[in-house]
Formats: C-alpha cells, sequence, structure tokens
C-alpha cells in the first residue's frame, strides 16, 4: 500500500509543471503493447479487421484499442473521431476517476475495469460519436468478448441498435463486473463475520484488513458511477437515443445497490474489526484471569515453603519422620481448599 502511494505520487510529479493537454503516459506500471481491431457492423453483418478502418453509410464502427505503449499511433486514431488533447490526456493519465464529459463531436465516458489477478483493475475509456465507439483500455481483456460474440452473430438487436446501444452494452459489462464483485465480497463478509464470531483464532487483523481494503476499492471504482449515469438519462444527448437512454435506467437501478452494498460492506466489516479485536480481549482477559488465579494459590504455598527454608534448630515437625509428607499435605488441602472457593465465587 505505501508502495502504491508513493508510485501515486511520483505519478503526479511527472505532469507536474506541463501545459494541460499534454499528452503523456502516466501510471504505476509499464503500459503494455498497443493493439488496435475494428469492428465494422450492421443489422444482418459484421466484419473484423486489424487496424483502424472506415465504415461504410448504414454501417457502425467500433475501434477497440488495448495498451497504451503506442501513444503516437492511439492519437492518430484518436484524431480520425476529432478526439480533444484534453480527452487523450485522460486516457494516458491513468489513475483518473470514473467520469462522464460532453464534447462538440462525441461524449467521452472514464470508467474502470475489474479484470484479473495480476491486473486487478484497469482504466477504460469510450467515445460514442454519429456512427462510431472508441474503447480504449489500459490493458488487453476479454471482458468485451461476450460483445464480440454477439455481434458476430445474425441477426442480434446489438447490430440493430448501431453505436447507442453497443455504449450501452460496453457500460453494462462493466457494471456486470462490479455486481458479480460485490456478490463475491459479500459472501466472504458473511463467512469471515461467522468465523470471528465462531473461531476468531482462525483468522486475523492483516485478513479482515484486506478484505475491507477490497471493498473501499471497488466502492472507490463505483461511487460516482450513478451520479454519472443520472446526468447520462437526464441530459437529452444527441449521441445516445431514447432507447439507449431508458435501458441505462437498469444500469442505474445497477448502480444504486452497488452504492448501498458497498456502504453496507464497509460498515459490517469496520464491525468484524471490533468483534475480533475485542474477542482477543477476551482471550487475553481469560489467559490474565487464569495465570492470577495460579499465582494466587501458589502465594500461600510459597509461604509454607519459605517459613520450613528458614534453617532454624527447632521448628515443628522437623525432627519426625512424617514431618515432609504433613507440609505436603497442608499444601494440597490449601490448593484445593482455594481452588473450591474460586469455584464458588464463580472466579474460575
Amino acid at each position: 500500500m505505501h508502495e502504491k502511494k508513493q508510485s501515486i505520487s511520483a505519478s503526479h510529479k511527472t505532469k507536474e509543471g506541463m501545459a494541460a493537454g499534454s499528452l503523456l503516459y502516466v501510471g504505476d506500471t509499464q503500459p503494455q503493447k498497443t493493439k488496435i481491431n475494428s469492428h465494422i457492423y450492421k443489422e444482418g453483418g459484421y466484419k473484423l479487421q486489424p487496424g483502424l478502418a472506415k465504415a461504410q453509410e448504414g454501417e457502425t464502427l467500433w475501434v477497440e484499442i488495448s495498451g497504451l505503449e503506442d501513444i503516437r499511433e492511439i492519437v492518430r486514431v484518436a484524431k480520425e473521431f476529432s478526439i480533444s488533447n484534453l480527452s487523450l490526456e485522460d486516457v494516458f493519465s491513468t489513475d483518473q476517476r470514473l467520469k462522464l464529459d460532453t464534447y462538440d463531436y462525441y461524449l467521452s465516458v472514464t470508467l474502470r475495469i475489474l479484470t484479473d489477478l495480476a491486473n486487478p483493475e484497469q482504466q477504460l475509456s469510450l467515445f460514442v460519436g454519429k456512427g462510431w465507439v472508441l474503447s480504449i483500455a489500459e490493458y488487453q481483456t476479454d471482458v468485451f468478448s461476450s460483445l464480440v460474440k454477439q455481434l458476430s452473430q445474425e441477426p442480434t438487436k446489438l447490430q440493430a441498435g448501431g453505436a447507442p446501444m453497443l455504449f450501452h452494452s460496453l457500460i453494462d459489462r462493466v457494471v456486470d463486473q462490479y455486481l458479480v464483485k460485490a456478490d463475491e465480497l459479500e459472501l466472504k463478509t458473511e463467512g469471515l463475520e461467522e468465523l470471528v464470531i465462531t473461531h476468531p483464532e482462525q483468522t486475523d487483523a492483516p485478513s479482515i484488513h484486506r478484505h475491507k481494503a477490497d471493498i473501499l476499492r471497488i466502492r472507490r471504482m463505483t461511487g460516482p458511477l450513478k451520479d454519472m449515469l443520472s446526468t447520462l438519462i437526464r441530459s437529452e444527448n444527441q449521441y445516445l437515443d431514447r432507447n439507449t437512454t431508458f435501458l441505462l435506467r437498469d444500469i442505474y437501478d445497477h448502480a444504486l445497490w452497488l452504492s448501498e452494498e458497498c456502504e453496507m460492506l464497509r460498515e459490517t466489516v469496520s464491525s468484524i474489526m471490533e468483534v475480533y479485536l475485542s474477542s482477543l480481549d477476551m482471550r487475553m482477559n481469560a489467559i490474565m484471569k487464569v495465570l492470577t488465579i495460579i499465582s494466587t494459590i501458589f502465594i500461600p504455598l510459597t509461604f509454607l515453603t519459605g517459613v520450613y527454608g528458614m534453617n532454624f534448630a527447632h521448628m515443628p515437625f522437623t525432627g519426625v519422620w512424617w514431618g515432609f509428607y504433613g507440609i505436603m499435605i497442608c499444601c494440597i488441602i490449601v490448593v484445593v481448599g482455594m481452588a473450591i472457593y474460586f469455584r464458588r465465587k464463580q472466579w474460575w
């Protein structure tokens, strides 16, 4: 976590003093090799071409870019759609929060994708205009493979819906990942809660803290989502048709659920940590209680053995053969008597 903060701080330092719209990759990992594919489709037809391709009249073009290594090539493709340098600056600064921007020739949305263990999250920039969609992902991902499969099937509603429908489908696929992750976190939270209550010794504070960090990460990723979707739904954007705006309402409902779920999970994990710390205190108190009782029992025994260790010439029972055994029996009687007394007082 400390290294991550240092990396982010260094990224911000890199752009210090640079003019707005300066195109420079800013990220906490090395940029991945750039790959560009063009998906061209219309109702009843689909074709995939590597690189940037042109769509004919009546066709919809989806240019899919993954990897930010080749900045020059990405800028060249983006300029074909009149993407401004301010938008491209956000593309190459991979620590952006979720955001929505409207320009003269396109609509821009920045999202976060949950991918795999090697790259737990990445930035996704979506641009939609008249008859085209441009997506730029930080790394290569299979998140949208199901959409490509739908486009290749003939005929589908996605083909007939054009760019607005594809734009909705891309956002919906990203939000579906959030829902799956939230369900996984909920199940893990329930298991962790039961474990802390029944067998607290089988977990530890670092595990609970890591789980809380996972919840806070998805909370940070999804926090602005409902506001962004609310703005999209309320505004009459020229790049989204009425049907797409209606479909976005369903995603907005999911965003509301995510917001409430993440907040509930955060509070639950905080409570789990408190219960875990309380169980540690109770275990420590129980241990101290046992040690105190043992120490208390040995106080009179120490007194007796200390008295008979003073080496006086004349002491009771030192001259008889059963003296040692008598003192041992007295010690045993003291231990048993104190144990019975503590039990009746419910101290033990």
